[in-house]
């Protein structure tokens, strides 16, 4: 056990690091907090994540084909696992019916809030546009307004 525990750990130390084996960083991506994200990594990832939502998914499963391979018990084992399915499809059938009007919601109410996002941003940006014209036209009126404050002084 120890010849192969010293083989292991001189491999390992041959290898060096593995970054650099796999030439690829080996983590997964973390998320993390939103607020330290730029405009662009928050556009990506909203498209991204809407892209993904606009898929629908639904969780209702597919209908199962229920068999045995075996020639003697395998007639009562199918007949038992489709009653059993019947049983169980019962009780889930109700809560995945109710998980997929909810999914279908999200996905219109996340579509909503994304379509309300950019109008708002182009209201913003039509807003910082009219108080850019509204400073220039402000340091025009305090240049036109020393002008006048210089002549009515050397006309005194």
């Amino acid at each position: 056990m120890e010849k192969i525990k010293k083989e292991l750990f001189e491999k390992k130390e041959a290898m060096g690091d593995i970054n650099q084996l796999v030439k690829n960083d080996i983590d997964r991506k973390r998320p993390s907090h939103l607020e330290d994200f730029s405009e662009r990594e928050l556009e990506s990832l909203l498209d991204e994540h809407h892209a993904f939502l606009a898929k629908s998914f639904n969780p209702l499963p597919e209908k199962m084909v229920v068999t045995s391979p075996r020639k003697i018990m395998g007639q009562p084992i199918v007949w038992m696992k489709k009653r059993l399915l019947n049983v169980v499809n019962a009780y889930i059938m109700p809560i995945l019916e109710k998980q997929t009007v909810f999914n279908q919601k999200s996905v219109e109410f996340y579509q909503a809030l994304i379509v309300h996002q950019k109008k708002l941003q182009k209201k913003v940006n039509r807003m910082e546009e009219k108080i850019s014209e509204c400073e220039a036209h402000l340091d025009i009126i305090e240049k036109n307004l020393k002008e006048l404050e210089t002549k009515f002084e050397q006309n005194e």
